[in-house]
């Protein structure tokens, strides 16, 4: 079951739904629930979110993720348990080249919820709507070398390791590689 938008330019929904998860558009509201998620050592400590960011840093992330689909610029939607409503993460595409049919995929989970399979439960949905409905021909992701378990998440989710881009990434004042995955449609 999933609401429908036609939105840049490509179909897409605005709720997915799996059995164990309901992934819904971010709104501006949901930065409270988020917080804990982004806010956690743990979830920075693999990606370029920033450390220990204050309320009004990840009130404003959240509020980019929703310019994102107002600016037809990329998409994002926040993950729940479907029995409990419960906040379990954050799902988007950052970014979509819309002339070469190209997303790049970002995502975290609170910590409680690693190891139980919801993020790539997460990908899945999201990948299958992204080559299926919105007709995107590549998906991409990134992870800091080191973040294997990020790593595994892409591969379950049909995504294959193309490559380390070294010392790409910077995070604060070091440069860290970046390990990209990419998914095809025809993969």
């Amino acid at each position: 079951i999933f609401r429908m938008c036609v939105c840049l330019e490509l179909r897409m929904a605005l709720d997915l739904t799996t059995r164990r998860l309901q992934l819904t558009q971010v709104r501006s509201e949901d930065w409270e629930e988020y917080y804990p998620i982004i806010s956690a050592p743990e979830t920075s400590a693999h990606s370029d979110l920033p450390r220990a960011p204050t309320e009004k840093r990840a009130r404003g992330f959240v509020d980019w993720m929703v310019r994102l689909s107002q600016q037809s610029k990329g998409f994002a939607w926040m993950v729940r348990d479907v029995e409990t409503r419960e906040l379990l993460g954050c799902i988007r595409l950052n970014s979509i080249d819309k002339r070469a049919s190209v997303a790049v995929i970002g995502y975290e989970f609170g910590k409680p919820f690693w190891g139980n399979g919801y993020a790539t439960e997460t990908l899945i949905v999201v990948t299958k709507h992204c080559h299926q409905v919105m007709n995107l021909y590549r998906l991409e992701a990134w992870t800091l070398a080191g973040n294997l378990a990020s790593g595994r998440v892409l591969t379950n989710a049909g995504f294959r390791y193309e490559g380390t881009q070294r010392r790409k990434m910077i995070i604060g004042r070091q440069r860290f590689d970046m390990r990209l995955f990419g998914r095809l449609a025809d993969d």
